[in-house]
């Protein structure tokens, strides 16, 4: 590595790189705060300067660009932080001394500040959804955007505005609208994934990174990865967060945590997770929230906590959620002696009175219970009395599984009904 470029060598603008034996990351010059320069970790010290030159290649920061990337503020050189402990601690003090927070709303602030900093070691950016009167929201979403990584405040955002961000820039969308435009929220929800581009026309939209979210009420269940912060009026008179206390929170916080990211990129990047005990559409969503906060046992477990209650109330749709019941019909089926087919109406059957002791005013037809198999790879063969569905060993073990892929509740209680219900691991 070497600071000065030679003119044989590819030149790279980047704002992060990650190697096997250096970090490199885009932070602000310390001669010209409108300028980017690159700092780099080699394990044990940091260094500062313009261009960076390593196997070959020679990196140098990215210029700021029109657009969005003007409103990015990206963090001062790295300095030491006392401990993860004492950092978390400094963070939750900063958080409720502007603003009323019960223990695990702070909790959630700090984790989520913190899993902004590693999102290209997760396969989902953290998503907050702050609920709550506007002007709360829109404090906390400035206390945020003076500890999360390139944070941007936003008032109110289009895709136009979006494609102006570079790739893998990692910036933390910051949003103060609550009535986004659908198209702008499903672009921004869709970038949730790493591996996953958003395009639009003949190019990528790379928005990947943390986002958080203004809301009035708590977002509809359904298919929406993240936590929610419930957040009220404080009942006394705060201190104001002066501009001149944002800037100097913000030189402090980042340039501290910059440095937590470049002591724990590695550990992040391989951490061991236990999310057996989440839901499994929630298990990646756990790793993203888990895997950054490294020596704080107290922390993790509160957040652990707030994913264990978004974890059972995923598990309660299962009651109502009409694919599971019909898996549960077609293993019921399963575990009945003698039975080897049974047909789509009689599956509608056990399907309806599953929902009326269930209190659920809903039926299903023999139509839809069919198609709800089929949507869970459970074929079936037309016949003169309907649509059977034979139980050859194959058919019974596909049915297990799914079983135990769903968690469906017939499966919670341990018992062994059959030689399938071990193998497909449904105990």
């Amino acid at each position: 590595m070497s600071q000065a470029a030679t003119p044989n060598l590819s030149v790279v603008q980047t704002g992060s790189e990650v190697f096997s034996d250096l970090l490199v990351e885009a932070v602000v010059s310390p001669d010209d705060p409108h300028r980017l320069c690159l700092e780099t970790w080699d394990g044990c010290n940091s260094t500062t300067m313009n261009s960076v030159v390593h196997q070959g290649v020679t990196y140098m920061a990215p210029p700021i660009v029109p657009g969005l990337m003007r409103a990015v503020h990206f963090s001062p050189a790295s300095k030491p932080f006392p401990s993860a402990e004492k950092l978390v601690a400094s963070l939750r003090q900063f958080f409720v001394r502007y603003a009323f927070l019960l223990p695990d709303a702070q909790d959630l602030l700090v984790a989520f500040n913190l899993a902004s900093w590693f999102v290209d070691c997760t396969p989902l950016a953290p998503i907050l959804y702050l609920v709550g009167p506007e002007n709360t929201v829109r404090l906390i979403l400035r206390l945020l955007g003076c500890t999360c990584r390139r944070p941007v405040l936003v008032g109110d955002v289009d895709r136009a505005a979006l494609a102006t961000l570079p790739t893998r820039l990692g910036a933390t969308l910051l949003i103060d609208q609550r009535q986004l435009n659908r198209g702008v929220t499903r672009t921004l929800l869709a970038s949730t994934h790493r591996d996953f581009h958003v395009t639009r026309g003949c190019r990528c939209v790379d928005i990947y990174g943390a986002k958080a979210f203004s809301c009035d009420v708590r977002p509809a269940d359904g298919d929406e990865i993240g936590l929610s912060v419930f957040l009220a009026p404080a009942p006394n008179p705060l201190p104001i967060l002066t501009e001149a206390e944002a800037r100097a929170a913000r030189e402090n916080f980042q340039a501290q945590l910059s440095r937590y990211r470049m002591v724990y990129h590695a550990h992040v990047g391989c951490a061991e997770v236990d999310c057996g005990r989440f839901v499994p559409a929630m298990r990646d969503q756990a790793f993203t929230w888990l895997a950054p906060i490294c020596d704080c046992a107290d922390l993790r477990q509160s957040v652990v906590e707030a994913l264990s209650r978004q974890s059972r109330e995923a598990a309660g749709k299962r009651f109502s959620d009409l694919k599971c019941i019909a898996i549960e019909a077609a293993l019921a089926f399963c575990h009945q002696e003698g039975v080897e087919r049974f047909f789509v109406g009689e599956v509608a059957e056990s399907m309806n009175d599953l929902l009326q002791g269930r209190h659920e005013n809903s039926k299903v037809s023999p139509k839809r219970a069919g198609a709800l198999l089929g949507d869970v790879g459970i074929f079936r063969d037309r016949v003169t009395k309907g649509y059977k569905i034979t139980l050859t060993d194959a058919v019974r073990e596909q049915i297990h599984q799914l079983a135990s892929a769903y968690q469906v509740l017939s499966v919670q209680d341990g018992v062994r009904r059959c030689g399938h219900c071990s193998k497909a691991g449904t105990l």
